[in-house]
């Protein structure tokens, strides 16, 4: 079974009209839709696009209904599981002195170890944070 793991900038593009990228963002899912089996997110975005989309003013009823098109249509993954495993790598890349984004690196995680086979983002470089078998997608690569 296929299934893409929906990054957070992308659900914002789709919610929010006035974002840069909402068209293409709403292509992308319709042709998502199409082409994989399962759409998945993490319910730490759930919480990310909330506070996002109410400091953009958006009515919380319209945040109400996307949260309900998201419960009904995705697989919402927790990070209990990978949750350690993430702590002791942003420790690792501290200890090298490296840039991490903690954020990303926990949802391309997250996404694996649920078996996603695909993540959609707008984030530039997110593929480089973890050697992973997951297949990177921008919105005009899906």
């Amino acid at each position: 079974m296929s299934s893409l793991f929906f990054d957070a900038n992308v659900l914002l593009d789709i919610l929010l009209p006035g974002r840069a990228n909402h068209a293409k963002a709403v292509e992308a899912y319709i042709r998502a839709c199409d082409r994989f089996d399962r759409l998945a997110t993490s319910e730490n975005i759930v919480t990310t696009i909330e506070y996002i989309a109410a400091k953009n003013g958006t009515p919380c009823e319209t945040t109400a209904r996307f949260f309900k098109v998201l419960e009904e249509n995705f697989t919402l993954y927790g990070f209990g599981e990978i949750l350690s495993e993430g702590f002791a790598a942003y420790k690792t890349a501290c200890k090298a002195g490296e840039k991490m984004d903690f954020e990303d690196m926990l949802q391309l995680k997250c996404a694996a170890f649920n078996g996603c086979s695909a993540f959609l983002t707008e984030d530039s470089g997110i593929h480089r944070l973890e050697n992973t078998a997951l297949t990177v997608y921008r919105l005009d690569e899906i």
